[in-house]
């Protein structure tokens, strides 16, 4: 193989992976607010700050001036790296990229750090957070967890998603003043509810709303408050046998049991994500494997909770 050609298309190839990554829409990432996106990270645990509420008072004429102190939270998101590589027999899968530089395996890497971040982010929604103190004598900092609180854990395992639960998640995150409008919160479901959700009679008849969910689907819909968002689980396309179901590679929504998978209503701001590393890649011979070529992707990010009030988890059957 021409080592001119070689060259020539390592370069393409890199050029149009990263191209890729940038351009792949993220279902998740994408959500989240520009006040809840830290960039060029390079501590082991990026600290996230957030005052508490407060409201102004009546004074009254020369009067001390009253003093606001809001409480203060600080949590932690530890990063992590993470990374893959794909091996291209030199004589055969890199021939057929050679000749489409525009390839399966350029897409299949671009997707793979796409839904890696994005499970990252829906697992630190609904996991434990690391809740950062200070001493404030010393300065020392000390880490602790915080799991989800209980009462913001709604739905019962094996049960259709009803309209019911919906507005209980949408009246839990109001009354934490979290913002309202679809603009604010999002609604991540998986495919397994989609069967439910158009069985409710208020969100698939006109005479509840201008939606038309039969003709255009859930995804991306605007209804009770939510932008609803479909994540489905990354799965083997090419391990269909029969009539089996395809290997599931990876569970972006958290599965209960076999039957019952979490929905996740959020403030698009409660969820922080800390990004050291964009998605960047390598691509290298491998002396040890007789010169194939290896295409290594990688990205460095950590995701955290923000607060209690702004996500609330519902338990739904899973078809």
């Amino acid at each position: 193989m021409a080592t001119t050609f070689y060259n020539s298309w390592v370069t393409q190839f890199d050029t149009m992976l990263r191209q890729t990554m940038s351009q792949q829409r993220s279902l998740v990432f994408s959500r989240i607010g520009p006040g809840a996106k830290h960039s060029g990270v390079s501590a082991v645990v990026d600290t996230w700050e957030r005052a508490g509420n407060v409201l102004l008072t009546n004074i009254g004429r020369y009067t001390d001036t009253p003093v606001l102190q809001p409480t203060h939270d600080r949590r932690g998101a530890a990063m992590q790296t993470v990374g893959r590589a794909i091996h291209l027999a030199k004589y055969v899968e890199l021939v057929r990229a050679l000749l489409n530089p525009q390839s399966d395996y350029r897409d299949m890497l671009a997707r793979a750090a796409v839904w890696a971040k994005d499970q990252a982010i829906l697992t630190a929604a609904v996991g434990s957070a690391t809740v950062v103190a200070t001493s404030p004598t010393t300065g020392q900092m000390t880490y602790s967890s915080q799991a989800m609180v209980s009462n913001r854990i709604i739905g019962t395992t094996n049960t259709a998603v009803s309209l019911t639960t919906i507005i209980a998640a949408a009246v839990l995150l109001s009354k934490a003043s979290v913002p309202t409008g679809p603009q604010a919160r999002t609604m991540f479901y998986g495919p397994g509810q989609l069967v439910d959700l158009l069985a409710i009679t208020q969100a698939s008849s006109s005479d509840f709303t201008n939606n038309r969910i039969h003709d255009q689907g859930f995804d991306g819909i605007s209804w009770e408050g939510f932008n609803w968002v479909e994540i489905a689980d990354v799965v083997d396309q090419t391990g269909w046998v029969s009539t089996a179901t395809a290997t599931a590679r990876a569970t972006i929504l958290p599965m209960y049991d076999a039957n019952s998978r979490a929905m996740i209503a959020m403030y698009n701001e409660g969820v922080g994500v800390s990004t050291g590393q964009e998605a960047t890649s390598e691509i290298s011979p491998l002396p040890t494997r007789n010169y194939d070529i290896q295409v290594y992707v990688s990205e460095s990010y950590a995701a955290v909770r923000l607060w209690e009030g702004a996500v609330v988890e519902i338990i739904a059957k899973e078809n």
